[in-house]
């Protein structure tokens, strides 16, 4: 697609959440919104840490110290970095990112996707994404929905069968709403996003 004028916001699933795919939507003027994470959570702590541009680099930790010493990984894409064993013993992080303690550093492995992550699990939290993420959890219950309470597994066979057996699926949903909405039942606050 062209660049988009005004800002494009495209919800997704966690499976398409990745710095490639969000500095590929950047570049169309598009805001790429993942409703889950797929695999294991990252440190809050880490979503300050400053990379550099690349990744190849840590420049400071969330404590805000700069290594003494680092080395990058190509095959993982993590720096193993080194710290004064004093910032880290003190940290109020520790917790967070568990650092190896010798006699004169402290060190420990990290990496930017993992730093992104962490400001992905923490944009999670917020309100904005909240209301993003209602929009699309609206949409996919509406399959669920009509599999559980309509029973749409039992597809009769034949073509015209099948599809009348569909679309009176479907219209039975649109009646139970409607009902429901003319009852009084259907009074939900309105999302802000849409407002």
């Amino acid at each position: 697609m062209e660049k988009s004028e005004e800002e494009i916001i495209l919800i997704t699933d966690g499976g398409y959440d990745g710095q490639d795919n969000i500095a590929l939507a950047k570049e169309k003027n598009v805001k790429l919104v993942t409703t889950a994470l797929i695999g294991k959570e990252a440190p809050d702590a880490l979503a300050d840490f400053e990379f550099n541009e690349d990744g190849t680099r840590l420049l400071k930790c969330a404590a805000g110290h700069e290594p003494i010493s680092q080395s990058f990984t190509k095959s993982t894409r993590q720096c193993r970095v080194s710290f004064d064993r004093n910032h880290c013993a003190g940290c109020p992080y520790q917790d967070q990112r568990r650092p190896k303690i010798y006699k004169k550093v402290a060190t420990f492995i990290a990496s930017k996707n993992a730093s992104n992550r962490a400001k992905s699990q923490r944009y999670m939290q917020s309100e904005e994404f909240s209301n993003l993420a209602r929009l699309r959890n609206g949409v996919e219950t509406i399959p669920a929905n009509i599999r559980k309470n309509y029973h749409l597994d039992k597809l009769p066979r034949g073509k015209q069968r099948g599809k009348f057996f569909f679309g009176s699926k479907i219209a039975a949903l649109n009646f139970r709403k409607l009902f429901g909405f003319r009852k009084g039942l259907g009074n939900y606050a309105p999302n802000p996003v849409l407002v």
